[in-house]
């Protein structure tokens, strides 16, 4: 079935920070910023900094399930929002996107917008010279293929292994570069 992500969620603007966000050891709440996804979409939670949420406005939490896509920069990667236990607001580069259809996988949509398909699409629709960035109309225009919600586990299920066995074989060879430099430092002083 094919459908555009306004069909199947809402999509918000990032939590408006003015300038820099301030790192607060003691503040009340975290954020997600362009460094702390990596271009698998993987949320590396234990970096994510602390900061301090002010206003009269309540901030939009992130929650289990919500999809976070880069809308600026060059790479407009989607991540999905797993398990979080802390107040946690996204940086205002990101658009929050909350699936609204049941039969849709929040998973399954931040996978097929990190697919060269979406990707193509994301890249011939950026706007902007010195900093590319992404509409929220033309994230919410991009066309999605949904099938049946077995097929949709099936898929994220495999992207959860492939990324699995990635973070493995990665560690694997930054500890054999950590052993070659350990043998070098020992042999050549």
């Amino acid at each position: 079935m094919n459908k555009t992500l306004a069909d199947i969620a809402i999509v918000k603007a990032g939590h408006p920070f003015r300038g820099k966000i301030p790192e607060y050891k003691d503040g009340n709440a975290y954020v997600v910023q362009i460094r702390d996804i990596d271009n698998d979409g993987y949320i590396h939670w234990q970096q994510i900094i602390r900061t301090e949420i002010t206003g009269r406005k309540s901030p939009e939490w992130l929650q289990k399930g919500d999809v976070l896509f880069a809308a600026r920069g060059g790479r407009n990667v989607a991540a999905y929002v797993d398990d979080i236990n802390q107040p946690t607001v996204c940086a205002p580069h990101y658009f929050l996107i909350q699936i609204t259809d049941k039969t849709v996988l929040p998973e399954f949509v931040a996978w097929q917008l990190n697919q060269k398909n979406a990707q193509r699409y994301f890249a011939n629709s950026a706007e902007g010279s010195a900093q590319v960035s992404i509409r929220r109309a033309v994230l919410e225009a991009i066309p999605l293929v949904i099938p049946s919600i077995e097929k949709q586990m099936a898929i994220v299920g495999f992207d959860n292994k492939v990324k699995q066995e990635k973070r493995l074989f990665n560690a694997l060879i930054d500890n054999r570069a950590s052993q070659m430099q350990g043998i070098a430092q020992a042999l050549l002083g």
